[in-house]
């Protein structure tokens, strides 16, 4: 919708497949806000054979440790690093006063979860959340 302010929330690997999208906001001027959460891994993935797959993990760590400021700058976006949760508020204060793309990398942990998820072969009607998987374990 024009006029509102617009973020993208990505996974490292999501944004290494999508990038491209960001060089298209530059190109254009668009002022969407691209939130790369950098676990260096393929964290939904990973998170998987945590889960369901008795933590046998198989090529989810992405071990290149590409720099997404520098990508979003070659790209012509503006570019925030967030290493710690207080930095996160500055961050979006500053960014939604831009008036082109900017990309806030946050830097996390490669074994924090994202929760709602869904089970590998699951529908998205059995999608569950982080109080729903304790129970899981408990049962």
């Amino acid at each position: 919708m024009p006029g509102s302010t617009v973020f993208n929330i990505a996974g490292d690997g999501c944004f290494r497949m999508n990038m491209n999208e960001l060089a298209t906001a530059s190109r254009y001027n668009i002022p969407v806000i691209e939130v790369v959460f950098n676990n260096n891994a393929l964290g939904m993935v990973r998170q998987w054979q945590t889960l369901f797959y008795g933590k046998r993990y198989s090529n989810t760590i992405l071990e290149d440790k590409v720099d997404y400021c520098k990508v979003a700058e070659a790209l012509g976006a503006k570019a925030i690093r967030v290493t710690n949760k207080e930095e996160v508020d500055d961050a979006i204060l500053t960014a939604v006063k831009e008036d082109g793309p900017v990309l806030i990398e946050v830097v996390i942990d490669h074994d924090d979860k994202v929760f709602p998820m869904v089970a590998p072969g699951a529908p998205i009607e059995e999608a569950f959340d982080e109080k729903d998987q304790e129970n899981r374990v408990k049962n």
